[in-house]
């Protein structure tokens, strides 16, 4: 072959590339070609406002309007020229019944297709809340696509007052088609209630530093380059943390120190603000045992700053699987820095892996190597010396208890109730050590009720019956007592 056909083939091969990264591109570059939405969001008082977004395909002025009465619209906004449309409603009253109708035709619905959402109670109100916190969507094909209708549906039918979100609601951040799939069938739960999202890992793929989700996602951001926020509704504040604000450190997070300081600041003013639940949202797992190792850096930062403002729960996903663990730190006699107050009392943490994504078993959770997990200074309350303590996690065993063919329970206990002591049993030498609960394989959601004494979080599967593992014997439903806090 000569030189100047090489030269050509090089160059096709090159241009096709080219061409293949300009089309991941085409939605940061401003292209996408349907009109979808629509969704809400909070980005003020969600007693007295809400925020409406919907895309359309060509950059227009967009016409919303709204009222008290589905038969009666009067008033009428106009967003500014853009795809990206955000409507802001203010000065509502709360706990009150509003419609809205988009003068578009979207991708599930006709223009002037009539909607309604309701404004929260107060921030002092007692009243009963209720939330959905679901896990990784990621509809990327026909089975995806169709898991995640059902888990919509079923979420829609829950009638929450709002959803929250782990992360990973697109396969691929940079990608039109994607972010489509997901918006087409968003508002089947988010046309009539607040979607709070986090950001997760595939939002921030390829080289876009996730402006698409900003974009979708307009929330009140902090900073300009950060995906983290907050939120305030009723007696309950949630936080929403950017693991990877300072870009990838391969599957585990990178924090910036600034983001560090915002979340200490945001938790700091929830407590003396008196917020009587506070929660944390992220995408990146806490604790995991499944196909990624444990992000140890990450964690060994956050648990004693969590541990430091007495946090409710943390709700995370990433590892497509579902799994509960309560720790309080330094209960086990250990804490990682010298001067670190043991905790006062319990955190529940909850991996909601997979609300539509393909599940861990699709992956190598049951084939990766064991993980020696680095080495990590634990400080000895006891004795008062630091040790160095070393821990291996390990792939599942396929063959251990199964609910059926495509799910897999995990209970690291005996039926005596003892802790089991085999780690490849269960899974990681770090599990008892963390307090591991239970896990299961399987297409989940959580659901969150508060009222003026307790928390009841309980996981369902996609038909909305309780995750119980085999037989029954772990009805994954716990309540979580009402905590006095102090700094």
């Amino acid at each position: 072959m000569s030189g100047y056909v090489i030269n050509i083939l090089i160059g096709l091969i090159c241009l096709t590339g080219i061409l293949i990264i300009l089309g991941k591109l085409l939605f940061f570059l401003g292209v996408y070609p349907w009109n979808d939405g629509p969704y809400l969001i909070w980005r003020k008082d969600p007693a007295r406002s809400i925020t409406i977004c919907w895309i359309t395909a060509k950059r227009k002025a967009s016409r919303l309007s709204w009222g008290e009465s589905r038969d009666s619209l009067p008033h009428t906004m106009v967003s500014s020229t853009s795809r990206f449309h955000t409507v802001t409603l203010e000065n509502l009253s709360l706990d009150r019944k509003y419609y809205y109708a988009i003068e578009e035709d979207l991708s599930r619905y006709k223009r002037g297709t009539v909607f309604s959402f309701h404004t929260a109670s107060g921030k002092t109100s007692s009243c009963p809340a209720m939330f959905i916190a679901a896990g990784d969507l990621q509809p990327r094909d026909y089975p995806t696509f169709r898991s995640n209708l059902q888990l919509y549906t079923r979420i829609n039918r829950e009638n929450p007052d709002f959803i929250v979100q782990m992360g990973d609601t697109v396969q691929l951040g940079t990608r039109a088609k994607y972010w489509h799939y997901f918006l087409k069938l968003l508002p089947i739960m988010a046309s009539t209630r607040p979607f709070l999202a986090a950001i997760g890992n595939h939002e921030h793929y390829i080289i876009h530093s996730a402006r698409n989700f900003r974009k979708v996602f307009p929330y009140a951001y902090p900073a300009k380059n950060c995906g983290c926020h907050s939120v305030d509704t009723g007696n309950i504040h949630i936080t929403f943390l950017d693991p990877y604000d300072g870009g990838f450190n391969g599957m585990n997070a990178k924090i910036t120190a600034w983001q560090k300081a915002w979340l200490e600041y945001d938790l700091e003013k929830a407590v003396l603000d008196n917020a009587e639940w506070i929660f944390l949202v992220l995408h990146q797992p806490v604790f995991t045992t499944g196909e990624y190792a444990n992000d140890v850096q990450m964690r060994n930062w956050l648990l004693p700053v969590l541990s430091r403002f007495d946090i409710d729960a943390v709700f995370f996903g990433h590892s497509h699987l579902y799994e509960h663990w309560v720790y309080r730190y330094g209960a086990n006699g250990y804490v990682l820095n010298r001067n670190d107050i043991p905790g006062r009392n319990d955190i529940h943490f909850f991996c909601v892996g997979s609300s539509g994504a393909r599940l861990e078993s699709s992956y190598k959770v049951f084939t990766h190597k064991p993980y020696r997990l680095k080495k990590e200074r634990w400080y000895n309350l006891k004795t008062e010396k630091s040790e160095i303590m070393q821990h291996v996690q390990y792939p599942w065993n396929k063959h251990a208890v199964s609910r059926s063919s495509h799910q897999y329970c995990q209970y690291p206990f005996t039926e005596e109730g003892v802790y089991e002591s085999d780690p490849q049993v269960s899974y990681s030498t770090i599990n008892k050590w963390f307090g591991y609960r239970y896990g299961e394989i399987t297409l989940h959601y959580a659901k969150i009720h508060i009222n003026s004494t307790a928390c009841t979080v309980s996981i369902h599967y996609p038909d909305g019956s309780l995750l119980q593992g085999k037989d029954g014997t772990s009805p994954q439903i716990f309540t979580l007592n009402k905590k006095k806090r102090t700094l």
